[in-house]
């Protein structure tokens, strides 16, 4: 064994799987730390500090994580995160929705910016050009010239909106 260094020996306890009953019945490493290690500690003070120190904060380290469970921590828990004390709760119906719309609007506006430079490679000249091939020439050629899938889109849409501006209308009248 080459000339031993502080660090080598705190590696060696840091690799140690012990127990906190082994460690407080055996603080000085007569049972657990090899007989080479325990010839090195007591030629060596500044050794016998580093597992005097090892085995103190071994055993406060478990001593703080033994401590007791909290009861009443859930409830806390659900009592912090409880409506009346999240922002923008008290919102009404019609401003959380413009606000979803602007924050839906940004994520839009990012997803075009990352994948504007991928259609540019892939040869498309704009977003409508994108539209145009997807509606005209792969559906329109397979079902006749009528672009089904645009008509079925927009029908969708309209009746998404419809939806939302009903159930907004239904919340605001029950709010007032």
């Amino acid at each position: 064994m080459a000339e031993p260094t502080r660090e080598a020996l705190e590696e060696h306890l840091y690799s140690l799987e012990l127990r906190p009953a082994q460690l407080r019945r055996d603080p000085y490493g007569d049972e657990w730390l090899g007989q080479e290690w325990r010839a090195l500690v007591a030629t060596h003070p500044e050794f016998v500090a580093v597992v005097r120190r090892f085995v103190e904060e071994e055993l406060e380290l478990y001593d703080s994580v033994r401590g007791q469970a909290d009861a009443f921590f859930t409830a806390r828990v659900i009592e912090a995160t409880s409506p009346e004390e999240i922002a923008g709760a008290g919102l009404a119906p019609r401003y959380r929705s413009w606000v979803l719309a602007c924050a839906y609007a940004m994520a839009f506006g990012v997803a075009v910016m990352i994948a504007a430079p991928w259609l540019k490679g892939q040869g498309y000249a704009s977003w409508s050009a994108v539209v145009h091939d997807l509606v005209s020439h792969e559906l329109g050629e397979a079902r006749g010239d009528v672009p089904w899938f645009a008509l079925a889109l927009a029908a969708a849409v309209i009746a998404v909106v419809a939806v939302a501006t009903r159930r907004g209308r239904d919340e605001s009248s029950a709010t007032r």
